[in-house]
């Protein structure tokens, strides 16, 4: 019993740090463990971001709850937006041709998007 709550307690203690290595930014998390991002960070335009969390592109086209996105390579995609999804900066309704950050999860084959940030 000893053992299982020592683990127990390690596992809180490295959880619980872990966060200290995101960055500010991103230190909460929001549903399907997707850290909460509100504005652009400079990281992105050198390629780096968790790429299970964050995609990123251009806007082809956006509708209400839907968004194709142009990725590196070429590659299109389109991903869905659900209701609630908040898009940074507030206000901004995605234009082509904008770079974007889709900040959310997988979902059986397909990104859900809880946060939107466009690139300023």
């Amino acid at each position: 019993m000893n053992r299982f709550i020592s683990s127990l307690a390690l596992g809180a203690l490295v959880l619980g740090n872990a966060a200290f290595a995101l960055p500010a930014a991103a230190q909460n998390m929001m549903g399907g463990g997707a850290p909460v991002y509100n504005s652009w960070q400079s990281s992105w335009d050198q390629g780096q971001y968790d790429r299970r969390h964050v995609m990123l592109g251009r806007v082809v086209s956006f509708s209400p709850y839907r968004l194709t996105i142009s990725r590196r390579g070429g590659n299109q995609m389109t991903i869905d937006l659900k209701g609630g999804t908040v898009i940074r900066p507030t206000g901004t309704t995605p234009q082509p041709g904008e770079r974007i950050a889709a900040i959310g999860y997988w979902s059986h084959g397909t990104f859900i998007v809880n946060r939107l940030v466009v690139r300023p």
